[in-house]
């Protein structure tokens, strides 16, 4: 279930109802402190819902004038990438980043996004401190290693949970603060990876994964409105992965090494990112 609309208290629903069951829109309509709330079964309708709400805002006999068909005008995956823009946009950013550097390979081109700037020389690795890094202004770099991915596998996985989890929590929460959210999750999972391990060549959306399933699972326990997108057995697999990375089960099976500081890291900030918005939202007043 997920919550698309707040009723204002002057607003009577049943209109606004009828047309959605009209168009075959599964919803229901509840009482939250004596405000009404319109909750979706289906997420994946949530952008023909908005336009049908503003539509009824504007002028509920307009209504009457829809057909059928409206669920038709877009397609499904298009009204998906609008409802979630930014999740797209990152996505996109790292299939752009995934190819120009093929996958890591080409060292050349991944040196751009690793946290820091690297030599191989003789068989040893040289690269510089943090502190250099930004002496020179190359800020991006601390964000940038969540877009790089060193196998098909890597990005594979990364991308369809980012996809799956990104856009259910970018839709409620909205596109500004679900930007910030996965911003500070990357610099946070992105600079502790390199200060503990003290080498540069690592990436991925891993971290992020793990900050989006920690703010997923944790914010419905506390606020309840919120939709319930990752369930236990889900969080109990991602944790059991968690532990499985600092085993040497992963180099075992040819996935390499694991950035598992990232991925800890990642988790922590999400849950704290969860606990955040929790606090914040408190004492606000239901959106009217």
């Amino acid at each position: 279930m997920h919550l698309a609309y707040q009723f204002q208290s002057t607003e009577d629903p049943t209109l606004l109802s009828d047309t959605l069951w009209k168009h075959k829109v599964s919803h229901r309509i509840m009482s939250n402190q004596g405000v009404n709330e319109l909750w979706l079964v289906d997420t994946s309708q949530l952008a023909l819902v908005e336009q049908i709400v503003t539509l009824w805002k504007a002028d509920p006999s307009r209504l009457k004038e829809l057909t059928p068909d409206i669920r038709k005008m877009n397609n499904p995956f298009l009204r998906q990438v609008k409802s979630a823009p930014m999740t797209a946009l990152i996505l996109l950013a790292t299939f752009f980043v995934a190819a120009i550097t093929q996958l890591g390979s080409d060292l050349k081109m991944a040196n751009y996004f690793t946290i820091s700037p690297f030599e191989i020389n003789n068989g040893r690795l040289y690269f510089q401190s943090l502190m250099d890094v930004m002496a020179k202004g190359e800020y991006w770099r601390l964000f940038s290693p969540a877009l790089l991915h060193f196998s098909v596998l890597h990005i594979v996985f990364n991308t369809l949970w980012v996809w799956d989890v990104g856009r259910k929590i970018e839709r409620p929460l909205g596109s500004v603060w679900f930007t910030v959210g996965i911003v500070l999750i990357a610099l946070s999972s992105n600079i502790l990876q390199f200060l503990i391990s003290g080498y540069p060549i690592f990436g991925g959306l891993s971290g992020v994964v793990y900050g989006l399933i920690g703010f997923a699972w944790l914010l419905p326990i506390l606020k309840p409105s919120w939709p319930m997108i990752i369930s236990k057995p889900l969080m109990a697999f991602f944790m059991i992965w968690l532990g499985f990375g600092y085993t040497p089960f992963p180099e075992m099976v040819g996935l390499g090494r694991i950035a598992n500081t990232a991925h800890t890291i990642g988790l922590l900030t999400g849950l704290s990112l969860a606990l955040l918005y929790w606090l914040v939202t408190l004492k606000r007043k239901p959106a009217r």
